[in-house]
């Protein structure tokens, strides 16, 4: 590799990437060296784990039987508990940040949004609740716990211990997208058959908070039209 171990992880998830072309999308996702086939039956299952093997013998890769699980009906994947009910969090990473103590300074704020954001999918309006710990990361912003931040912190947490199961997608189905704004951030979820598949959201920039009511209303459509493209696909 030409810049040593630095470019390990690109090349190999690349060179994996490449090895399972042929079955990536279509029942293997891949992320690093973490491999998960998805099959609607176990007949399917057993043909799709031959293709994967197939592929992986002809590139001379080999696999540690000890990390390897087959025929699963749960598992954790990247914090996450997946399933045919659908989509959960991990208790345990939950309940590291549930005993997070309130922050200290602005790097402590940095490192809850960043362990808190990879679960803003389960959590309606989250941008909007996060607005008192987003403005603590502004640059030059003097670090005030205030009492907002405190009840924003608070209510992330809780949140996150009530979070829904997400429902997995069935593209043979509707879906149906609902959207919302206010005067910092607009917010969406995804649902089909009234259950949701993911919630998203963000905050308006200093420009989009001047917009009207009848302008923010549309850019919350517009900007999970965009995000949810592969549901939707494209905007004309």
């Amino acid at each position: 590799m030409p810049f040593g171990l630095s470019g390990a992880a690109p090349n190999f998830q690349r060179a994996i990437d490449i090895i399972l072309k042929p079955v990536i999308g279509r029942f293997v996702l891949v992320y690093m060296d973490d491999v998960i086939i998805t099959s609607p039956s176990f007949k399917d299952h057993l043909d799709h784990l031959t293709q994967v093997f197939t592929l992986l013998r002809d590139a001379g890769l080999t696999l540690n039987k000890e990390k390897c699980h087959f025929a699963r009906d749960k598992l954790k994947y990247l914090g996450l508990i997946i399933s045919k009910e659908g989509i959960e969090t991990d208790n345990k990473k939950i309940r590291a940040i549930t005993e997070m103590k309130p922050p200290k300074n602005n790097r402590e704020v940095s490192k809850f949004l960043g362990m808190t954001g990879w679960y803003q999918k389960f959590i309606p309006r989250y941008a909007d609740i996060c607005e008192p710990l987003y403005q603590l990361k502004k640059k030059g912003a003097k670090f005030n716990w205030s009492g907002e931040a405190q009840d924003s912190f608070d209510q992330i947490k809780r949140t996150l211990t009530e979070a829904p199961i997400l429902q997995l997608p069935n593209f043979s189905e509707q879906f149906n997208l609902f959207t919302d704004a206010s005067g910092v951030g607009i917010g969406a979820v995804l649902q089909q058959n009234q259950k949701p598949i993911a919630f998203a959201s963000r905050t308006l920039n200093k420009a989009e908070r001047n917009y009207t009511v009848t302008e923010r209303e549309c850019l919350a459509v517009i900007w999970p039209l965009n995000k949810f493209k592969t549901y939707f696909g494209p905007l004309p």
